[in-house]
């Protein structure tokens, strides 16, 4: 007898499969699934971060190659999503709102989206970028970028110092597990001479 053969879609396998693998795999605590989530944040905070760092020096070099003629907002935001990857999208939104009349409060789709300091200081930048002359902007962004660059640097050496904590930590741990390993053998070995001397 010849059997029918059962189309399936691609959804229906995968949450086959997925059904299959998940009593093969252990049971992931609620804790664990934090630290994960809360890894891959940091993993995309951190590149989000860098984005916006390259969008502030695309606008200064903008800012020196135009210094003797104005930019307008829309011709920025161009430019920026031009030069952009992650945030392509974002500045994409941020100039559709502002051509459709919503002025400064456009540019607050950048911090809705990011809600991080840098993106809000950027974004508040941005939003004044027509009434400030191209000279100034560069100031403004040279500031921006010094102030970026220390607090990255300040995060960097917590976490410095915190690996080089847990480090020290462990290596102490280590010496003395070595020392109470010692110290049990020699007792050990002193034990067993005084039981040899007793029998």
């Amino acid at each position: 007898m010849k059997t029918m053969k059962i189309r399936t879609t691609p959804s229906f396998k995968a949450r086959r499969l997925a059904g299959y693998t998940k009593k093969l795999l252990p049971e992931v605590s609620e804790k664990g699934r934090k630290k994960v989530l809360t890894q891959w944040r940091n993993i995309g905070r951190d590149r989000l971060e860098r984005e916006i760092f390259n969008s502030c020096i695309v606008l200064k070099n903008l800012a020196i190659v135009h210094r003797d003629m104005p930019m307008s907002a829309d011709f920025i935001l161009e430019q920026l999503m031009e030069s952009s990857r992650a945030l392509r999208n974002i500045y994409a939104d941020i100039l559709s709102a502002y051509r459709n009349g919503r002025g400064e409060a456009s540019f607050q789709v950048l911090y809705q989206r990011i809600p991080i300091k840098a993106a809000k200081n950027f974004a508040f930048l941005l939003a004044k970028i027509e009434r400030i002359n191209p000279a100034e902007l560069v100031v403004h962004m040279t500031a921006f970028e010094e102030t970026f660059s220390s607090e990255r640097m300040t995060r960097g050496m917590r976490r410095a110092e915190r690996k080089s904590l847990i480090t020290t930590v462990v290596a102490a741990a280590a010496a003395f597990a070595v020392l109470l390993n010692f110290t049990v053998v020699v007792v050990f070995m002193d034990t067993l001479s005084m039981l040899g001397q007793v029998f």
